[in-house]
Order: C-alpha cells, then sequence, then structure tokens
C-alpha cells in the first residue's frame, strides 16, 4: 500500500529499520506478564502510529496503482480482498482508509490482537490466506482485467520476506498442546503456503515467473526467526541477504521485462480517481 500511495521505498525501507521497536512493542505489565496465554504479544497502538504517519488520511479510493490486500475476515471465516475500484462492481472498498486495512491485513495470530472494522467484521493477517498473493494477483489479471492467457501477457514478480521454513527439531515429541504449538502454528500455516504458491506459480507460467528471495544461513536464522524481532542483527541479515539477492536478480534474464516495462495507466469506476465514464 506504501508503494502504491507513492511513499519512496527508501522512506518504507526506514520505517522497518528504525521504527521496529514501536511497532512490536507491548504496552503494558499484563502483555508482559501472561504473554500469549491471555492476549496477544503486541498491542496494535505502535503499528496504528506508524502506519498513520506514513499514509495518513489516505483511502484506498485515493491510489494511483491497483492493489489488491489479502485479509481473513474472521466474523464470516473466510478470505476477504480489499482492492482498488479497478471494476465497476467495486463499489465499496474505496472508502476504507489504508490504516485500517493495514491493521487488518498485520494482525498476524498471537502477535497482534484482532482488527475490527466497522460493520466490515473483525479481521485477521491476510498470510493465513495468502501469504504469498502471487495467485491472487494472476487471477485478478485473467478474472477482472481481462488479460491474455497467451505466454509472456501476464508476468508475476514476487518479492520474497526470506520466510523461514518452519520445521520440527528431532527430539521435540510428537504430542503438543498449546504451549509446544504457540504460535508456530502461523509460522506453519504461511511457510507452507509460501513454499506451495512458488512451486505451482512456477509450473504455471515457468520464465513468466520470477521470486527474488535469499534464504538465510543457519547461523542467520536464529538472528531472523521470529517475526517481531526488531535487533541490529536481525536488521543486519534482512539488509545484507536483501542487497545480494537484489544482485542475483539484476543478471537473471527473467528480471530484464519487469525493468522495461511501463504500466498502463489503470482505470478506476469509483472514487476520487475514477475516470471511466461508467
Amino acid at each position: 500500500m506504501g508503494l502504491a500511495a507513492e511513499v519512496p521505498a527508501v522512506k518504507l525501507q526506514a520505517m522497518f529499520e528504525q521504527d521496529g521497536g514501536r511497532i512490536f512493542s507491548s504496552q503494558n505489565l499484563k502483555r508482559k506478564v501472561f504473554g500469549p496465554w491471555l492476549q496477544a504479544k503486541h498491542a496494535s497502538d505502535g503499528l496504528r502510529t506508524v502506519l498513520t504517519e506514513q499514509l495518513g488520511e489516505l483511502n484506498i479510493g485515493d491510489l494511483k496503482h491497483r492493489v489488491l490486500i489479502p485479509t481473513v475476515n474472521y466474523s464470516k471465516g473466510s478470505g476477504q480482498f480489499f482492492k482498488t475500484p479497478h471494476a465497476e462492481n467495486f463499489y465499496t472498498d474505496y472508502k476504507h482508509k489504508l490504516v485500517d486495512v493495514g491493521l487488518a491485513t498485520a494482525a498476524a495470530p498471537t502477535y497482534f490482537p484482532l482488527h475490527q472494522m466497522g460493520d466490515e467484521g473483525v479481521f485477521a493477517d491476510g498470510g493465513l490466506v495468502g501469504n504469498s498473493p502471487g495467485f491472487f494477483g494472476l487471477h485478478e489479471a485473467h478474472q477482472v482485467l481481462g488479460a491474455s492467457r497467451e505466454p509472456g501477457a501476464v508476468r508475476v514478480l514476487a518479492i520474497g520476506t526470506m520466510t523461514l521454513g518452519a520445521t520440527k527439531r528431532g527430539g521435540s515429541g510428537l504430542d503438543w498442546g498449546y504451549k509446544q504449538w504457540g504460535a508456530k502454528l502461523f509460522d506453519l500455516v504461511i511457510s507452507t503456503q509460501e513454499k506451495s504458491t512458488d512451486t505451482l506459480l512456477g509450473h504455471l507460467l515457468g520464465n513468466d515467473y520470477m521470486r527474488i528471495d535469499d534464504p538465510a544461513t543457519p547461523d542467520q536464522s536464529r538472528d531472523i526467526e521470529k517475526l517481531d524481532l526488531v535487533t541490529p542483527a536481525a536488521i543486519e541479515v534482512l539488509k545484507t541477504r536483501g542487497t545480494q539477492a537484489a544482485r542475483a536478480a539484476l543478471g537473471d534474464s527473467r528480471f530484464a521485462p519487469f525493468r522495461s516495462h511501463v504500466a498502463a495507466s489503470p482505470v478506476f469506476f469509483h472514487g476520487p480517481n475514477k475516470n471511466s465514464g461508467n
């Protein structure tokens, strides 16, 4: 959403580097003492503050580029996808605040509280339904925008986040309860989703699909093993491995079409950026 709001990427990077301590912060003694047994590990106040600083009062309809943001509507028990009004029948999403949508899609179980969005319902992290949302983008291009299914007509570029494969240690037993699973269950869901999506998109699109990522070494994985680690070591690992992933991508022939492509201006049917006569 930040990129679609034309926030410079360098500013978004600085947000992750400098504001992690504010985003992931326990706000009271109860959270610190009882942790995930009674409440989410972190309150959402810090995340809301940082999102507001970056996105202000912008609505989805204020964006000049198409977006599709996956969330889980826990009130109805299914995925819900917030979108710019790039189809005539997308009547409502454009009215939502970006900050609200950000809090909804980031409400990771055990890490942040669920997020209420008015009459829309209560929302949980979009990673539960689409941690690697390339298929949703491909489907949107074909089914909503009417893109051709011919080779080369649609390309998908995935930017990974060094998601670690959630695995079980050999001596940890088999009969697990709440204590053993904890946040591991969420980590397992997003890890398996990401790997499955990556494999299937590769089969479906061939060289029209490219993923940029760089798995951590065993030593480095200890610095980034938890989603809410914001230590200098974690930041250093993410930055250096990201730089190496970028170097590799720049030398990959599959990346050339993404560098040279200039997207046509999107058509919006509702909201402040409406540019269709319908």
